[in-house]
Order: C-alpha cells, then structure tokens, then sequence
C-alpha cells in the first residue's frame, strides 16, 4: 500500500512537471509612456489600438515563437531600463550603448559590437529649432539642448549644454515656450526621410546630427535562463520587417 502510494505520487509529480514545462515563458516587455510616434501610439499605462510600429512587431514575431508570451508595461523611460537592470522586466527596445553591456543582452557580434543583422530598425536624428532661429549658428556662443532622461547622450557640437526632461513632449514644450534652444527628433526611419510632424512654430533641421539602430534587448536573468527563446526571437523579428508599418502612423 505504501509502495502503491509512492508511486501515484510521484506519477501525479512527474504530470505536475511536465504541464509546467508546457507552459510558455513569460516575457515582460517594458517601454516608454509617453506616446513616440511611429513606435508608440498613446500616453499613460493603456495599450492603445493601434499600439505603434514597434508593439505591433513585436506581437507579429513573438505569436511565430509559441513558447513565449508576452505582457506589456509602460513606465518612464528611464524607469524601464532601472526595472531592466533589476531583472524586473525581461526586455526593450534600445540603442547600442557599451555602459548598457553591464546589465543588457544586446545580439553581438565577436568583437561585442550589436548585429546590425538583427536590428529592428534604423533611425536618424536631427536637431529641433524655434522656426527662423538659426540655432546651429549661435553654437558657439553656447545653447541649450532638451534631452529625454535615459536617452544615449550622443557626441554633440562644443557648445551644447544638455538639460535632462521627463519627455520628448516635455522638450518640444521647452522649446516652443523659448526655455530651451533646442532638441530632437527621429527625422528618418530605414533611410526615408520623415514628413514634419511639428507644429508651425518649430522646425526640423537637414541633414540629420547623427544615425542610431534599435535593437531588442534583454535582461540578463531572462537571457541566461532563455538564451534559446532569445535568439529565436531576434530571429524571427527579422522575418516580420515591415518598412510600410512605420509609415502608416505618420500624417500622410
């Protein structure tokens, strides 16, 4: 009787292991809350339908990998990549960085520079002004430039003071209201340039300051755990490219 008891008890175990083992691998993927047109549509901790370029490749790719699923939250930007560092999320979108190589899988190549390979997409940047202000002109005598917090803090012109905001649509309000000179903006995805989307009071300068490429990114808890699932995904992404699904959030 008690041989018997063992038995079904370690058969109910084996069953119990094998329904987990089953069960798809939770990704917790975190990006920013406030709305950044074409990646992500709305403000706030919501989903919103449509949900932008970049939700929108991510939920094509990973329903190809079965054996993930994935949930979504909004935060502060910077407070993504905190929570990334914490492992308390598993995964954002981001630019190459080497500070971020401490606490973030990016895909590497052997010299440990990213696989432009198995990027999701390339963008530019160009500086924002108050229409007819000349800001590139009045460098040298020194300006200030609004920056989202978090963001890679790029190598600009001497003269270039950075003052760190909340939020793109926190710097573009600087700007308009003259307390700030100036800040940017992504004018061109996958090489094609961007129509304006400002309002009439600021303007997008030509040509672009400098070229960045977003990658998807992982903690390193969920990457040591699920380097497989990690791959296969960067993978798969590649396969659901579309250029067209950037511009259909863009004013036409």
């Amino acid at each position: 009787m008690i041989k018997l008891t063992y038995i079904l008890s370690f058969s109910l175990l084996c069953a119990s292991h094998m329904l987990l083992a089953n069960e798809p691998v939770k990704l917790r993927f975190c990006y920013e809350d406030k709305q950044l047109l074409p990646y992500y549509a709305g403000n706030g901790a919501q989903i919103p339908t449509p949900p932008g370029a970049t939700i929108e490749h991510l939920q094509e790719g990973i329903a190809l990998v079965p054996q993930l699923k994935v949930t979504f939250e909004r935060r502060p930007w910077l407070r993504c990549l905190q929570l990334l560092e914490q492992n308390k999320v598993d995964a954002v979108v981001a630019t190459f960085d080497k500070s971020r190589l401490s606490f973030a899988i990016f895909p590497l190549e052997n010299d440990n520079l990213p696989d432009s390979r198995l990027a999701l997409n390339q963008h530019a940047t160009c500086l924002v002004q108050r229409a007819g202000d000349n800001v590139m002109q009045r460098i040298k005598d020194g300006i200030v430039m609004a920056r989202p917090l978090g963001y890679v803090i790029h190598e600009f012109p001497a003269g270039v003071s950075i003052m760190p905001v909340q939020s793109q649509q926190q710097a573009l309000h600087l700007l308009q209201q003259g307390r700030v000179d100036a800040t940017t903006t992504t004018c061109e995805i996958n090489t094609v340039q961007l129509p304006n989307m400002l309002n009439e009071q600021l303007e997008v300068i030509h040509p672009p300051l400098y070229e960045s490429t977003g990658y998807l990114v992982f903690s390193k808890a969920f990457y040591n755990q699920h380097s497989k699932l990690a791959t296969e995904l960067w993978r798969t992404l590649q396969q659901t490219q579309n250029p067209n699904r950037y511009y259909q959030y863009l004013p036409q």
